[in-house]
């Protein structure tokens, strides 16, 4: 019977079986011509050590159905190298793991072994830059999400693709930001997290980013191996919240909140400091004061900007606007659109005038019905504005804006409206 090693034990000099969790699974790619040649992995034992290998990807089509991220497994025959090369190495140890065609792989029952889910050696951000400089060397970070922009369609690698941008906060009040592309922005759903917040702090662990220099600043990028993690039940998430005693820090700036296409009810937009300005001022601010913060301004509805195309047929899974019945985001064709809002308010107070933009849940807030029951009981062909919208107009209300300029062009500038309150002040 085989010896069972802890993952502390291996080296080249010794030989037996491990009992690990899969952590995480990654492609290994060959840079010269971008062709998937194996698979890089993590393995974690009981005692919370963590092993990197690797393997040819004919060994892992044979074993992917029990070599799945999460499973506890037996492992035997393989073979221990020592490390040639640190680069792009997410863990500690000093050995590799390497399989064959021998190697043979068992899951285990989850109940019979106490294994960590997930492993982390988190670095300072106060590092990033400093201590930490090396582009090819994935490390951890934890922290709380302070803010995030919203979703954005970039084209990069010649098509649309999903970008967005999180920022991170230690206890210090150090920040550091990680822009994501393509699949990593649907990986995070930040968005849905803060949905399902009510308004407390989110902790967030990322598992092996890398670092990225652009003209003398630092921030972070996701690549293949990067793993998000924000379930308070992890026992590092949880030991970071009492460490630092944040429970009841909410996200400080919800320019975040808003999703491309779709926006959350005003419920998830409580509590955050703003900034109260008139109109007049809000369009006298220099332009690059709009990156962040948020502005509290009481105005009068005057008009729909855009009385005929009030709504869009939208995506029933990430609310982005369909073209031909094709989701960019989600790169699949949807058959059954849902009918979302998107309407631009014209507003004045006694110092000016300014256009808002309700999108989503933001619009229903304020409409109080659907966007699909609005459009089913209105006559589109007589050119007239719907009554539910029609009703606000000439109402005053208490909103608070993104500071972040949603369109912008010949110095026009429209504002993303986070929350909506009816003014009942004379």
């Amino acid at each position: 019977m085989d010896i069972v090693l802890a993952i502390s034990q291996l080296t080249n000099r010794v030989q037996g079986v491990i009992h690990a969790r899969v952590f995480k699974i990654w492609q290994a790619i060959d840079t010269k011509n971008n062709n998937v040649w194996g698979m890089n992995f993590v393995l974690l034992d009981k005692e919370g050590d963590a092993i990197q290998g690797v393997m040819p990807i004919n060994i892992y089509r044979r074993m992917e159905i029990d070599f799945v991220e999460g499973n506890i497994c037996e492992i035997g025959r393989f073979t221990v190298e020592h490390i040639k090369n640190s680069a792009f190495r997410t863990v500690k140890h000093d050995f590799t793991l390497y399989f064959s065609g021998q190697t043979y792989v068992t899951p285990l029952a989850p109940d019979l072994h106490d294994v960590p889910v997930c492993y982390f050696d988190f670095k300072r951000l106060e590092d990033i830059g400093t201590k930490i400089t090396d582009e090819k060397q994935p490390f951890d970070v934890i922290g709380r999400v302070s803010h995030f922009t919203t979703i954005q369609e970039k084209w990069a690698n010649g098509k649309p693709t999903k970008m967005q941008t999180i920022y991170m906060t230690n206890e210090s009040g150090q920040t550091v930001e990680m822009t994501l592309w393509a699949h990593f922005v649907d990986e995070l759903d930040i968005d849905g997290a803060y949905a399902k917040s009510n308004n407390q702090p989110i902790i967030l662990a990322c598992s092996s980013v890398m670092l990225k220099p652009y003209r003398g600043k630092y921030s972070l990028k996701a690549y293949a191996a990067t793993r998000f993690y924000m379930d308070r039940g992890i026992k590092e998430i949880k030991e970071y919240l009492e460490s630092v005693h944040c429970d009841d820090t909410a996200i400080q700036n919800t320019d975040a909140i808003v999703s491309n296409e779709g926006s959350p009810s005003n419920a998830h937009a409580q509590n955050i400091d703003r900034i109260k300005i008139s109109l007049g001022e809000l369009s006298m601010l220099p332009l690059n004061n709009f990156s962040t913060g948020q502005y509290l301004c009481v105005a009068q509805i005057v008009g729909v900007n855009n009385p005929f195309d009030w709504y869009y047929e939208g995506c029933p899974k990430c609310n982005g606007k369909l073209r031909q019945s094709w989701c960019v985001g989600c790169e699949t064709k949807r058959e059954q659109p849902i009918i979302c809002y998107k309407i631009l308010w014209q507003v004045e107070d006694d110092t000016g005038e300014a256009e808002f933009s309700a999108i989503g849940n933001t619009a229903q807030y304020m409409i109080g019905e659907k966007a699909s029951e609005v459009k089913d009981k209105s006559n589109l062909d007589c050119n007239e504005l719907p009554p539910p919208l029609k009703k606000l107009i000439g109402k005053k209300y208490k909103f608070t804006v993104s500071g972040k300029l949603q369109v912008l062009y010949k110095n026009h500038r429209v504002y993303n409206i986070l929350q909506s309150e009816l003014n009942s002040s004379k």
